[in-house]
């Protein structure tokens, strides 16, 4: 039966074969209500979830794609919740390992800061999240708003490029 099918596609073009097993263009990997979990020493310390992903590994720039979007989570060595990111389109840029992140962008801190905004990148080498769009932190005392914002990905050290307003918050006790 082996040789019978080798024989019969010898004379077949071996890139009409590709092209009909895997399409230019077309994804190698498509997925649906997709979970990863890295641990460490048995504890969770990142989870993502997404509902679609996409892996185009033969494009000139090979990159994954989370069509319908994703939520991460990054937990600290004792299992504690340290912080999150979830939008509604992403795609990771594996060769810049370089996160772009589309629509409804959340990030949440371990203190619950909560950064809004349509486009957000996230520079996995510098580790680094940068954004040139508006953008609002809600805090508990205040909200922020502005154009452009860089951090650190804990969202400890972070700057508005361009200052709009802070809204002050009265907390009743």
């Amino acid at each position: 039966m082996i040789a019978v099918l080798f024989l019969s596609c010898q004379d077949n073009n071996i890139k009409q074969l590709q092209a009909f097993s895997h399409p230019p263009g077309a994804p190698e990997i498509v997925t649906e209500n997709m979970e990863v979990l890295r641990t460490d020493s048995a504890v969770i310390s990142f989870k993502l979830t997404s509902p679609s992903y996409k892996l185009y590994s033969d494009e000139d720039e090979p990159y994954q794609e989370f069509p319908q979007g994703f939520n991460m989570q990054q937990f600290n060595k004792k299992g504690e919740f340290v912080s999150s990111i979830e939008a509604s389109y992403g795609r990771y840029y594996n060769d810049k390992e370089l996160w772009e992140l589309k629509q409804n962008v959340k990030a949440v801190t371990e203190k619950g800061d909560t950064l809004y905004t349509e486009l957000l990148y996230w520079d996995e080498k510098k580790e680094q999240i940068y954004s040139n769009e508006y953008i609002k932190i809600v805090q508990t005392e205040r909200i922020l708003t502005g154009i452009g914002f860089e951090s650190d990905l804990q969202l400890r050290k972070w700057k508005i490029i361009k200052p709009k307003g802070t809204i002050i918050i009265e907390v009743e006790e």
